[in-house]
């Protein structure tokens, strides 16, 4: 998967709100993984490399490096998330599971609900190793609609998205379907005749 292709549009796509719940925890933990990832090789290695580099007595590759790398990214994320899901109501990571957050009431998340919902990443993650996040995914897990703590304090929740929006052809005087599906393949037998009698 190339990176571009995972990359949000700044026209976010339709919300499905029916779609939240416990069943897109996997998900979301999988697109969890592929920000932290991103973040991880994008920013805080090379980064790390380059400050560490410029330090005598700290081997670059050693463990002490790789130790100081691995705290920077825990706020490096933090942000990266915040900023993602604020411009776009969805990550890299969320864009390649299908996913993005939303208000509860379906709209997209604002600067407020962003900032809530990952400054209390710090507290859905407790846990004891290997249970870290154990907070959060306890409390996704009983919550029906999939809320950890940061969702339930920012009234957020993550469903699955949709189609982009498709703007409406002035133009031409075609709709939206008529961009999406310029061909008609999803219209029925009655609409394909209709199309083609000119009706």
């Amino acid at each position: 998967m190339r990176v571009p292709e995972i990359w949000p549009s700044s026209r976010p796509p339709r919300a499905n709100p029916e779609t939240a719940g416990r069943q897109l925890l996997a998900d979301r933990a999988l697109a969890a993984g592929i920000d932290l990832g991103l973040c991880y090789v994008l920013l805080v290695a090379p980064i790390s490399y380059v400050v560490l580099s410029g330090v005598p007595v700290l081997d670059p590759h050693g463990p002490i490096a790789v130790a100081l790398s691995l705290g920077v990214l825990v706020p490096v994320n933090l942000t990266y998330t915040f900023v993602f899901e604020w411009r776009y109501s969805r990550t890299p990571g969320k864009v390649a599971r299908s996913l993005m957050v939303t208000t509860a009431e379906g709209e997209p998340c604002t600067l407020r609900a962003s900032a809530v919902r990952n400054l209390l990443r710090y507290v859905d993650g407790l846990g004891v190793p290997p249970l870290l996040y154990a907070v959060g995914v306890l409390a996704a897990a009983v919550s029906p609609s999939g809320q950890r703590v940061g969702d339930r304090v920012a009234d957020t929740v993550v469903v699955r998205s949709g189609r982009l929006d498709r703007p409406v052809a002035a133009d031409t005087g075609g709709t939206a379907r008529d961009e999406a599906d310029p061909v008609g393949e999803n219209d029925s037998g009655a609409e394909r005749r209709e199309r083609h009698s000119g009706g």
